[in-house]
């Protein structure tokens, strides 16, 4: 009986440098134990509880299926390559836990969305982890709208939203409002 050789990471690299998705998608099914075990390490009690090493593991999934699409991908061998999933996958603890925080302080107007989100995220956490928070990104279809949830969650005022996306405060304060009563309608509907 032949047995199957894996693809090696040369050509698997080669092959993602030519935007091949597929080759992207074998190499993190065939390292996607090291890169948990790695995340495992790295992630505190706070996060673990709700966001796993595999919630991180599919965002490292999403960033580098982005590299690869785009043709960002510039690493030549497999240790520049680790290092950029590395990479990818430190910058997801940290964006994670950023968010936690984020959603932690939130003030006025904003701190019953906050809270709401908090309390699906905790309700999810040994479900679906950060998909409650992919699917409120990929659910707002405007590509303005998503920056301006996306820039939200990381914490910057309406002021610095709006220079990012060229829009007045207020413009952005608007959209805003309107962002936030479809995600907790959208919030409710998944609680039902």
């Amino acid at each position: 009986m032949n047995e199957v050789r894996p693809i090696p990471v040369n050509v698997l690299i080669a092959r993602m440098r030519s935007g091949d998705r597929d080759a992207a998608a074998a190499f993190l099914v065939r390292f996607g134990d090291r890169i948990r075990s790695r995340v495992r390490a790295k992630l505190s009690g706070r996060v673990r509880r709700l966001f796993d090493s595999q919630d991180i593991l599919s965002t490292v999934a999403r960033r580098l299926d982005r590299f690869v699409l785009s043709g960002q991908l510039t690493a030549a061998n497999e240790p520049e390559l680790w290092a950029l999933v590395f990479r990818l996958a430190e910058h997801a603890v940290v964006d994670k836990a950023r968010l936690l925080r984020r959603l932690e302080r939130v003030e006025g107007e904003d701190s019953v969305f906050a809270s709401e989100l908090r309390s699906r995220l905790d309700d999810e956490a040994s479900e679906e982890g950060d998909g409650l928070v992919a699917a409120a990104l990929e659910s707002t279809t405007d590509p303005t709208d998503r920056t301006i949830l996306s820039l939200w969650l990381n914490d910057l005022p309406h002021a610095e939203i709006g220079r990012s996306v060229g829009l007045s405060a207020e413009a952005v304060r608007w959209r805003w409002h309107r962002i936030r009563a479809r995600l907790q309608d959208r919030l409710r509907e998944r609680a039902a």
